[in-house]
């Protein structure tokens, strides 16, 4: 009998660049350098109850979802990071039009797209800058936390 072959993991994403699009913000469409990844979540609730034995169930039910949550990072500039806060400011202050689709497109070295996600009713949940120190030589990265209420893959 000849040994199983493992199916074919199909093809590995492998990335260099990522492409945020969010054409009906501030921000527009952005290059940023770093992925710093993509989260989603359920929290799991306990559920315990006694049958109708008297017998103690220990079940698992869905509980508090989180809105999926995508982190980049880019060197900072003063029209690209003029642009993020401000968009940013715009969901602070409660803006509904802070809120808006766009796409997030990971290209590999030679340019060729390697996965898209779609992002439904985004927004600019958080800024960070990161710290510097005179003297240094360090490039300043502006990290940033987009939240939205779906994310898909591919649609194609």
């Amino acid at each position: 009998m000849a040994p199983t072959v493992p199916p074919s993991p199909g093809n590995v994403v492998s990335a260099a660049r990522f492409v945020a699009d969010f054409p009906g913000s501030p921000m527009g469409r952005m290059a940023f350098s770093e992925l710093g990844g993509i989260n989603s979540k359920v929290a799991t609730q306990e559920y315990i109850y006694n049958d109708e034995t008297g017998r103690t169930v220990h079940t698992k039910q869905f509980g508090k979802t989180d809105p999926p949550m995508i982190t980049v990072k880019r060197a900072v500039d003063q029209a690209g990071t003029n642009a993020i806060l401000l968009w940013h400011k715009m969901a602070r202050e409660g803006n509904p039009r802070a809120r808006v689709p766009g796409t997030l497109t990971v290209y590999d070295a030679s340019g060729q797209q390697q996965a898209i996600y779609f992002l439904t009713n985004a927004w600019l949940s958080e800024v960070n800058i990161s710290s510097l120190k005179a003297g240094a030589s360090d490039v300043a990265l502006i990290e940033c936390k987009i939240t939205c209420e779906e994310i898909s893959g591919d649609r194609t």
